[in-house]
């Protein structure tokens, strides 16, 4: 736990596929009577909301634990290259082809991750790039990435957190 937390806020859309979805199987599915189609596995896109939340045990110089400008600045490339891409992994059966055409035509951006883009994934994922980011300048030990919400609909979000 820390004393105080901060957090900001960063919207992006993004298509992308659950390619391993299989509602047959896993958590869960002894609450489905009638399974259906597995309709995520399917090329689709979100308005994706995402939270970021900051913490620390002491205040800056300034009382703050980072200003937002500066918060807003770690992920602001990352953020411009997501928006409106298409977030596939690399071991995704169609990634190959979908690449090519992407190359050939221009029609579309890719952001080739090496994980099924779930919301889950994706969370951890720019959790532990904001983390990666408070290491190289050195505030790790000052400031903590407390968790990270990603919100894929309106009504389902995924966090992740390594605080317990």
């Amino acid at each position: 736990m820390v004393k105080w937390v901060i957090s900001k806020t960063f919207r992006f859309e993004a298509g992308h596929r659950v390619w391993k979805q299989n509602l047959t199987m896993g958590r869960g599915s002894v609450f489905t009577k009638e399974i259906p189609q597995n309709k995520c596995i399917n090329l689709h896109g979100h308005s994706y909301v995402l939270e970021v939340y900051l913490g620390s045990d002491t205040l800056s110089q300034q009382e703050m634990v980072m200003d937002f400008y500066h918060l807003k600045n770690a992920l602001k490339d990352l953020i411009e290259e997501i928006d409106h891409s298409f977030i596939i992994d690399v071991h995704d059966p169609i990634y190959p082809e979908l690449k090519a055409v992407a190359e050939k035509y221009g029609a579309f951006k890719i952001f080739p991750v090496e994980f099924c883009p779930t919301a889950e994934a994706l969370a951890k994922f720019f959790y532990d790039f904001l983390k990666e980011k408070l290491k190289e300048a050195g505030l790790l030990e000052e400031v903590k990435v407390v968790k990270v919400v990603l919100w894929e609909t309106a009504t389902s979000k995924a966090e992740y957190s390594e605080c317990t």
